[in-house]
C-alpha cells in the first residue's frame, strides 16, 4: 500500500510541515497519558481523542503505527488522596485507572500498542539520572528527609526551544520554594526523597525516595522506544514546564533529539471560561456520558480541530446531541440504499467535497473541515430525498467515521432509541410528549421550506410558551425544556 504525505503542525518549529519517521512508514508516538488520582474530567478526554485521531488517521494513510500512552501511577496528587482516605496510594491509582479505562471504551479510543506505567519504570529512570549526574547536568542535594535530585537546567543551552520561552526572563520571576534545596529556581526535580508515610524506592547511593514528575515520560519513551519517537503528543498545557523538561533531560543524556515532530490539543473552555476544578465548572467524565453519550462528546470534539480550543456550553452539547441521532438517521438511508448503482447518477456540486476528505484528514488531521464536508452533502441529501444520493453519501463517509472518528458503529434503530431515552430521562418528560414536540417542529421545517415563515414562528412562539426551548442551527432544530419549566 502507497503512504499518503501528511502534513501536521509541529509545536517545535512552529511550522506546518511534511512528517518525518526515523522508519520509512512506520510512526512510533507517544502521548501523556493521565494521572490517576481521581475521575477525569471531559477536558482530560481530549487528549485521549486527539491521540486516537492521529493514530487512526496515520493508520487509514497506510502507515504501521507504534502507539504508546503512558499512566503516571505514582504522584504527589495521587499520594494526598490516599492519606485523606486512609489506603495506599496503588490502591487509588488501580481504581482511577479502571474508571478511565472505562471512559475511554465507551468513547471508542482503541487501547495503544503500549501502555507503561511509572512505578515499573523506577530502574530506567535511576539509569538516566546516574547518567544525568556523571555528565554534571544534575546534582543531589540534602534534605531533613534524605537526598533530592535537581537537573541543572542553565547547563542544557537549548532550554525554551519547545515553548518559546527566555531562560533568563524564566529565572527572573521564578524562586525556590521552602523545603526545596536547589542551585537555581529554574532547576527541577529528577528525584525527592522519601517524606514520612510515603512510598518509596531505595535508588542505591542516592536514597529512599520517588521520582519527580519530568522523569517519569522520558524513562518510558527510552523503554518502549529505544530506536528513537518521531511523534510526541499531549495537551497545550504540558509545553511548559513537562515538555520542556522531558526534553532538556532527555537530550542531555542522548545527545540526541527526544522527538522531531510535536503535536498539542487545544484547551477547553464551559460558557466562555477556562475549566477548573476551583471553579467547579467542568463535567466528568463518566457523568457527561451518562446524560448526553459517548458520541456526543466525541463529536463535539471532532468538529473542531485538534488544536483549537473547544467552549462547551449547554447549546453546543445539545446540539452534537441532536446531531448524533441525524447521523444516525442518515447511516440508516444510506445502509437503506447501498446496494444501489450511481455510476452514472450525477450527484450535486456539494457532493464533489466528498471526494476531499482524505485531503483533509492527511492535512494536520483536519476532522473540522471533513465533518463540514460530509454534513454540507448531508443536507442535500435531506432536502433531495433522492436514493443515490444517499448510497454515494454512505459509501464515501461510513468509512471515515468507522475507520478514522470511530463513530456511527453502533446499529441505528438501537443507537437513536439510546439517544431518546436519555434526553427524555434527563429532561423528565414523557415520550408521548417529546413525540409531539418533534411533530411540531417537523411541520414547523416543511412551513419554512415552503417560505410560510409566520406560520412557522407561531409555531415556535406556541412551543416556547409551553416551556421549550428551540435552537434553530444549519442541520436542522434540536428543543430542550427551558430553565422556568413546562407551563402544560
Amino acid at each position: 500500500m502507497s503512504l499518503a504525505q501528511i502534513q501536521l503542525t509541529n509545536t517545535l518549529s512552529a511550522k506546518k510541515e511534511p512528517l518525518k519517521t526515523r522508519k520509512p512508514g512506520v510512526v512510533n508516538m507517544y502521548l501523556c497519558g493521565p494521572t490517576v488520582y481521581g475521575y477525569t474530567h471531559i477536558g482530560n478526554a481530549r487528549a485521549a481523542l486527539t491521540g486516537d485521531l492521529v493514530a487512526r488517521t496515520l493508520e487509514y494513510a497506510g502507515y504501521k503505527v507504534r502507539y504508546a500512552r503512558n499512566i503516571t501511577d505514582i504522584d504527589d496528587k495521587i499520594i494526598n488522596k490516599a492519606n485523606e482516605e486512609g489506603r495506599d496510594a496503588s490502591s487509588v491509582a488501580l481504581e482511577f485507572e479502571a474508571a478511565y479505562n472505562s471512559e475511554l471504551a465507551q468513547l471508542n479510543v482503541r487501547q495503544p500498542d503500549f501502555i507503561p506505567h511509572a512505578t515499573e519504570h523506577v530502574i530506567d529512570m535511576h539509569s538516566i539520572i546516574r547518567g544525568l549526574m556523571a555528565k554534571d547536568f544534575a546534582y543531589a542535594s540534602e534534605t531533613p528527609f534524605g537526598k533530592d535530585v535537581y537537573f541543572r537546567v542553565e547547563k542544557f543551552k537549548p532550554y525554551g526551544k519547545l515553548s518559546k520561552r527566555n531562560p533568563d526572563d524564566m529565572q527572573a520571576g521564578a524562586r525556590i520554594e521552602v523545603g526545596e534545596a536547589k542551585d537555581n529556581p529554574l532547576d527541577f526535580a529528577l528525584w525527592k526523597a522519601a517524606k514520612p508515610g510515603e512510598p518509596s524506592w531505595n535508588f542505591e547511593g542516592v536514597g529512599e525516595g520517588r521520582p519527580g514528575w519530568h522523569i517519569e515520560c522520558s524513562a518510558m519513551i527510552a523503554s518502549v522506544f529505544p530506536e528513537g519517537l518521531d511523534i510526541h503528543l499531549g495537551g497545550l498545557d504540558l509545553i511548559f514546564p513537562h515538555h520542556e523538561n522531558e526534553i532538556a533531560q532527555s537530550e542531555s543524556l542522548t545527545g540526541q533529539e527526544l522527538a522531531a515532530q510535536w503535536i498539542h490539543n487545544g484547551m477547553l473552555t464551559i460558557q466562555r471560561e477556562k475549566m477548573s476544578k476551583s471553579k467547579g465548572n467542568g463535567f466528568r467524565t463518566h457523568e457527561f456520558l451518562e446524560m448526553f453519550g459517548a458520541e456526543t462528546l466525541k463529536l463535539m470534539y471532532l468538529q473542531h480541530h485538534y488544536r483549537s480550543p473547544v467552549d462547551f456550553s449547554d447549546e453546543g452539547i445539545l446540539r452534537a446531541e441532536a446531531l448524533v441521532e441525524r447521523l444516525y438517521r442518515a447511516k440508516m438511508k444510506a445502509l437503506e440504499h447501498a446496494h444501489l448503482h450511481y455510476g452514472s447518477f450525477e450527484a450535486p456540486p456539494a457532493f464533489k467535497n466528498l471526494e476531499k476528505l482524505d485531503e483533509c484528514l492527511f492535512d494536520d488531521f483536519n476532522s473540522a473541515k471533513a465533518i463540514g464536508h460530509i454534513l454540507g452533502a448531508l443536507r442535500v441529501c435531506n432536502k433531495e430525498d433522492k436514493p443515490e444520493l444517499w448510497a454515494i453519501w454512505g459509501h464515501a463517509c461510513m468509512k471515515i467515521f468507522s475507520r478514522v472518528f470511530g463513530l456511527l458503529e453502533s446499529e441505528p434503530a438501537a443507537a437513536i432509541a439510546q439517544i431518546r431515552a436519555r434526553r427524555l430521562k434527563r429532561m423528565n418528560v414523557s415520550s408521548e410528549l417529546a413525540e409531539r414536540v418533534d411533530r411540531e417542529l417537523a411541520s414547523r421545517e416543511e412551513l419554512r421550506k415552503d417560505k410560510k415563515f409566520e406560520e412557522a414562528d407561531a409555531v415556535r412562539k406556541k412551543l416556547e410558551a409551553e416551556g421549550f426551548q428551540i435552537m434553530d442551527g444549519p442541520d436542522g432544530a434540536c428543543w430542550a425544556v427551558s430553565e422556568a419549566g413546562l407551563k402544560l
